[in-house]
């Protein structure tokens, strides 16, 4: 280690330590991270931990801390501790710190110095509490020794022993067999239980354990031994009563066991699957009750977050024949992200097929699990796209779609052969990869081409393609969709039915392939929060940049969010009477507000209107090929975004106080219709 690296990290721990100083207004120079060696961390880590604790007796110290410790978070840095610095380390957490005791077991490089089972011990205290978070407890109480593993296995056996099958005592046995990184992850995630949507962007401790052979193991003997349970149950084998098939605190560890399961796609799994989940969900004979509501919406959630075609088959299942009121409510919100999450999955999602029977509804699932895989470039081989061909639900999509080659041939299906946007005949080659046409993998000429072919022939599509909404990055590297007003009582029950998971600290954010991205949020957003927040644009949550289909359908899902919820503009000037306007807006059901925005237009254009040159439609003001939304204001021409430059004249709207919805944004939507008719006077038909 250089000299100036060693006495950087010890300046920076005199200060943190509050040691002496030259002057009582000095704080020292700004400290970054950036550059700093594992090792150095490690000689400060202790340090960082004690001034950032909330009882420290310094303020200036604790907020170098925690903006130290934001710093480290955001940069993925982690520290290297041994020997004294881990003790050091580990000497700074309190009593019940588990979490961060685990963070430190973490960062051990080598053997457990001398000392730690002390500290083990005083952080563990007494054992009133180790049921909060049993699997930490577990690896301090081995680290402490002593009495502590054996009071800890007498803690848990009275905690569970009187459950019918104690999977959680089961599942503490095996703990000796697992390696250090399957203890780790269980240990050091938050989400050990039931991990779900809003999980996403944790680590997930099933994604390790998913390769400890013990463990995997484990997971099938109790998923199998609970299937065989359920359906004793359903045979009259065994009685049954209203919830009580299994142990509330024993369903995280068959949902952690079915998340192992479908990371590797086991084949036992696949029968397991279709047994249990849609059994625990409806109870024997008429009832609306279930054998376990706490197991149906564990495995739920792990069908949404992991799916496999069998666990998607089996949500549907136990959708089509729940009695009960909220277990379907809460599968019904795990269906669509599920369908998502499979479609990027492409190596096994297609494995069996679209089960069920044949029809409408059939195909509108297929069309939505095209459209998912769009983020993630889904490709098929040519064999397995001639395979899904030979089912005629899916060749009757497959023919109203627009496809590509691996070699960039977009075509269509025509009878036995293939079109290009022209309607020309073209030849597909016998090898390669078949993947879905988007509207960016074209030029503007190619898209027009085949809109019109489209229009031409009166195909339906089965989702929005040619025509689909396309976006770009902006140019002035501005964050797109900011600037609105937000009802939070919509945008929240939405984007929950859309897939987005709410993060107090950066707002909501979803996975669109392998990106994920931030909407990002200013106000007090929390699950059943009403009232109105301010929406701050779109930004990918990693450094690396965007593939732009990825790019495209990530915008393309939060204009959904913000056209439904968005009812003002931010203005510079706020006051309490608008305060107040915009919580009785954000209140009020979108459609109305909706509908009198269309009437007040309807009024201002009217004549307009009745010679043709506008139409009003359901969401948008239509002007020529030009659609401007009546919520956002967004100007699009076939789905491709429009800048409009509006000069702005004042508030002509403010003096009608009625209208429930907000003056600016009216009179920004009427100011564009004006520019675009004049574009259309001046260039007919454009």
């Amino acid at each position: 280690m250089m000299p100036s690296e060693t006495t950087r990290a010890a300046a920076l721990r005199v200060r943190l330590d509050g040691g002496f100083v030259e002057h009582a207004r000095f704080t020292g120079p700004p400290v970054d991270f950036k550059g700093w060696t594992p090792e150095e961390l490690g000689a400060v880590w202790g340090a960082l931990h004690r001034a950032a604790r909330f009882d420290h007796d310094d303020p200036a110290r604790r907020e170098l801390a925690m903006a130290l410790s934001a710093q480290a978070t955001s940069m993925n840095l982690a520290p290297a501790l041994a020997g004294d610095m881990f003790l050091d380390a580990l000497d700074a957490a309190g009593v019940h710190d588990w979490d961060y005791a685990i963070g430190c077991l973490a960062c051990l490089h080598g053997e457990v110095p001398e000392g730690s089972a002390r500290l083990a011990q005083r952080i563990l205290d007494e054992p009133a509490r180790w049921g909060e978070q049993h699997f930490a407890v577990w690896l301090l109480a081995r680290l402490a020794g002593g009495d502590a593993p054996a009071q800890f296995a007498q803690v848990m056996e009275e905690r569970h022993v009187h459950y019918l099958m104690p999977l959680t005592l089961q599942e503490l046995e095996l703990l000796p067999q697992l390696a250090q990184a399957s203890l780790l992850a269980l240990a050091g995630s938050r989400y050990s239980g039931h991990w779900n949507r809003d999980s996403i962007g944790e680590a997930d401790p099933a994604e390790v354990l998913a390769d400890d052979a013990a463990y995997v193991d484990f997971a099938r003997t109790i998923l199998e031994q609970a299937a065989r349970h359920i359906a004793a149950i359903h045979d009259g084998s065994v009685p049954y009563a209203a919830d009580a098939a299994f142990a509330t605190a024993d369903s995280p560890v068959l949902a952690r066991a079915a998340r192992v399961a479908a990371y590797r796609d086991d084949e036992w799994f696949r029968p397991v699957i279709t047994v249990l989940l849609p059994l625990v969900c409806v109870a024997p004979g008429a009832a609306k009750s279930a054998p376990s509501q706490s197991l149906a919406m564990a495995l739920g959630h792990a069908v949404e977050t992991i799916p496999t075609p069998e666990g998607l088959l089996a949500l549907r299942t136990a959708l089509a024949q729940v009695r009960h009121a909220g277990i379907r409510k809460k599968l019904e919100r795990n269906l669509k992200p599920a369908e998502r999450m499979l479609a990027e999955r492409s190596d096994i999602a297609w494995r069996i097929g679209m089960p069920g029977p044949m029809g409408k509804r059939r195909q509108a699932t297929l069309a939505r699990r095209l459209e998912a895989g769009y983020a993630s470039e889904v490709w098929f081989s040519l064999d397995q796209w001639r395979v899904l061909r030979d089912d005629a639900d899916i060749d009757a999509v497959a023919r109203a779609l627009v496809w590509r080659t691996g070699d960039g041939l977009a075509f269509m299906l025509d009878g036995k052969g293939a079109i290009d946007a022209q309607g020309k005949p073209v030849e597909l080659p016998e090898q390669g990869e078949i993947g879905l046409w988007h509207p960016l993998h074209g030029s503007g000429e190619q898209r027009a081409a085949w809109q019109a072919l489209v229009t031409q022939r009166r195909v339906r599509q089965p989702l929005r393609q040619v025509y689909r909404e396309i976006y770009a990055p902006p140019g002035d590297g501005s964050a797109p969709f900011s600037g609105y007003q937000l009802s939070l009582r919509t945008l929240l029950g939405l984007a929950r039915r859309e897939g987005w998971r709410l993060d107090d600290a950066e707002g909501l954010s979803r996975q669109f392939g392998a990106w994920r991205v931030l909407l990002r949020i200013e106000g007090r957003v929390y699950p059943g929060a009403g009232g109105a927040c301010t929406s701050n644009g779109l930004a990918p949550a990693q450094m690396m940049p965007m593939a732009p289909v990825a790019y495209s359908e990530a915008c393309r899902a939060v204009d959904l969010l913000v056209s439904a919820s968005a009812l003002a503009l931010v203005e510079e000037e706020q006051s309490v009477q608008r305060e107040e306007r915009l919580f009785y807006l954000a209140n009020l059901a979108p459609g109305p507000m909706t509908g009198m925005r269309r009437t007040v237009l309807e009024q201002v254009f009217s004549e307009q209107i009745e010679d043709g040159r506008m139409a009003l439609e359901a969401r948008h003001l239509m002007v020529g090929r030009h659609a401007i939304h009546l919520t956002t204001g967004r100007v699009t021409k076939d789905g491709a975004e429009v800048a409009i430059e509006v000069v702005a004249k004042g508030n002509k709207l403010g003096a009608v106080p009625w209208l429930p919805h907000d003056e600016a944004l009216l009179e920004k939507i009427a100011a564009t219709a004006g520019v675009l008719l004049a574009l259309h006077r001046v260039q007919p038909g454009c």
